[in-house]
């Protein structure tokens, strides 16, 4: 439950990789709408960070590679969700946000796994 009394359910960011994705490639330019930016940063107090790929907006097609994230909590300030473009991105004022192959923080580019039924 959360301090509004509200039931969630959280699943943590290592266990739905590792379970329920596969790697694609670490070139983010290979990323399509639906799959998710993957970043490790073991100092951190929440290594594990997913950024989701939107890909073109019909809310906002001056772009075709946006990408959609929280920042996550930080003390008393419960974070934010911000929309910045890949290209935006790979330029970002902190490296070790930028999804690009020369980052050892950024894992790569990962796809959910088929969550169809087997039968």
């Amino acid at each position: 439950r959360t301090v509004t009394g509200v039931q969630t359910c959280a699943l943590p960011i290592s266990t739905l990789v590792r379970y329920n994705t596969r790697l694609v490639s670490r070139d983010a330019r290979a990323a399509r709408p639906g799959d998710l930016l993957y970043f490790r940063q073991e100092d951190a107090a929440s290594p594990a960070h997913l950024m989701v790929v939107v890909g073109e907006s019909r809310y906002d097609p001056s772009r075709r590679d946006w990408i959609v994230y929280h920042t996550g909590p930080d003390g008393r300030d419960p974070g934010e969700v911000r929309k910045v473009s890949l290209a935006d991105l790979e330029r970002h004022s902190s490296p070790r946000w930028r999804p690009v192959a020369a980052n050892p923080a950024f894992v790569g580019v990962v796809r959910l796994a088929d969550l169809r039924p087997a039968w």
